[in-house]
């Protein structure tokens, strides 16, 4: 299974400065068509470190299409101790409550068992240099 990782999945046109000229729902309504298009899965990340509730929202609605073509996971980047308070915190938790409530597709199993290096976390240097050596060839 390919699964595309984009990001920029909590910013809204509406949010950038006018001299940017950009428009970052634009970018990801593109890749969400290309994704769909080549068949692969979509999955998606945070640019920014936000914990306002727009910037959950926004995630929320890119997780979800009517277009067939939702994120089969998200991973929120830009954690820290800010995270934990007041406000902050319980904008998180309500994001992750809706999450788990639909908002993302379920075509992707919850643990990888196939032994794949997909989720892999550390990678030891034997094979690091044996993938060297893979690209190299």
């Amino acid at each position: 299974m390919v699964v595309l990782n984009f990001t920029c999945m909590e910013m809204k046109d509406r949010e950038q400065p006018e001299h940017a000229n950009c428009s970052p729902e634009g970018l990801v309504r593109q890749v969400k068509m290309a994704t769909k298009s080549a068949g692969i899965d979509l999955a998606g990340e945070n640019a920014l470190e936000r914990y306002d509730t727009g910037a959950f929202a926004q995630v929320l609605a890119t997780c979800s299409s009517d277009s067939g073509n939702a994120l089969s996971a998200f991973t929120y980047l830009r954690m820290n101790k800010r995270l934990f308070e007041g406000d902050n915190w319980r904008n998180m938790v309500e994001f992750v409550r809706s999450m788990a409530e639909g908002g993302r597709n379920r075509s992707l199993s919850e643990c990888d068992s196939t032994g794949s290096d997909l989720f892999a976390r550390f990678i030891n240097e034997k094979k690091v240099e044996k993938t060297k050596e893979t690209v190299l060839v």
